[in-house]
Parts: C-alpha cells; sequence; structure tokens
C-alpha cells in the first residue's frame, strides 16, 4: 500500500503574506505571532519569493543583509499542486533539500506543506524524508522502488521495508511467519 494522504488534507491554508518592501523586522514579527517558520513574498499577485527563518538568521542576523524581504528572500521558489500526495511532496523536499512549500492552484497560494506537516500526517515518512535528506539522492533514484521503501502491511498496519504478498495480502516478514 502506497502513502495517498494528498497535500490538500495536509497543507495550511493560513498563509502569512508579506509585499517584496516589507521589512524582515515585520516578518519576523509576523512569522512570531503566528508561530510559523515561514512567510509568502508576493508581487502584487505574483509568488515572489519565500523567507524562512533560517534566511533571516543566516542572511540578515549573521552577515547583516538587507533590510526587506526581498533581500534575503529565496526567489522564485519551488511549488507543488494540492492534488500531489505527501509521499511526493515528501520526495520532492528531500530531492530539493527543502522543508516548505507553498502549495500552487495556477499562480494562486491556496497554502503551505512544511516537513513537520508531513511528518505530523505520516510518521512514516520521516525515515524516508531524513533518510534521502541526508542522502541527497537523484530523482531517479527516488522513483525507483527499492526494498528500502517503506509500504504498509495489510494485516498489522505497520510500516516494514519487507512487505511481500502473501496470498493476495501485502504483509510484513512477522506477519508471514
Amino acid at each position: 500500500m502506497r502513502l495517498q494522504a494528498t497535500v490538500e488534507e495536509t497543507m495550511n491554508t493560513d498563509v502569512i503574506i508579506v509585499g517584496m518592501e516589507e521589512s524582515i523586522k515585520r516578518a519576523a514579527e509576523l512569522m512570531s505571532k503566528h508561530r510559523a517558520g515561514s512567510v509568502i513574498v508576493m508581487g502584487g499577485k505574483h509568488l515572489k519569493g519565500i523567507v524562512t527563518a533560517e534566511d533571516i538568521v543566516y542572511k540578515h542576523v549573521a552577515k547583516g543583509q538587507g533590510d526587506k524581504v526581498s533581500d534575503v528572500m529565496t526567489k522564485d521558489p519551488y511549488t507543488i499542486t494540492p492534488d500531489k500526495t505527501i509521499e511526493e511532496a515528501s520526495q520532492f523536499m528531500a530531492e530539493k533539500r527543502i522543508k516548505k512549500l507553498p502549495v500552487v492552484v495556477g499562480e494562486k497560494i491556496v497554502g503551505i506543506i512544511t516537513a513537520s506537516d508531513i511528518i505530523r500526517i505520516e510518521p512514516a515518512l520521516v525515515e524516508i524524508l531524513l533518510e534521502k535528506l541526508k542522502m541527497g539522492k537523484s530523482e531517479d533514484a527516488m522513483h525507483t522502488r527499492t526494498s528500502s521503501d517503506l509500504n504498509q502491511c495489510e494485516n498489522c498496519g505497520n510500516y516494514a521495508d519487507d512487505i511481500e504478498d502473501a496470498s493476495g495480502v501485502w504483509m510484513c516478514s512477522s506477519c508471514r511467519g
């Protein structure tokens, strides 16, 4: 069984949006107030970037870079659509080595999904996400099924990397006996 929860079911729709000319201080205040790790930067109706707490610490505080969010933001951030599975989101995030993905329909921001959101919804993806972030696997390797992929045992419900068909039921080695 593959993990089928969607980005739409998992994403946070309360996105904090700032303009490109917003101060880094104001972005940090909004992040603190909403207990969020990022803000989306818009230029008019268009997604221009994302600013994370790490951007503020590493670029602004540590290096003294800029005063506006446009000075420290990640420009043209990767995005994902709501119809993707959280497994696909997790793999994409691991491949790109990112922790936050704006969710878009066309050019409209409809939410944001984070590694923390995925972990909260599907704890079994923690191991996959961590392993792939550490290994930095290529896209080809991530889309190739291997014995290290975690799948769900249809008998006990646990996730394992040794799921096999046993009389038409996908089971882990513990349940196969």
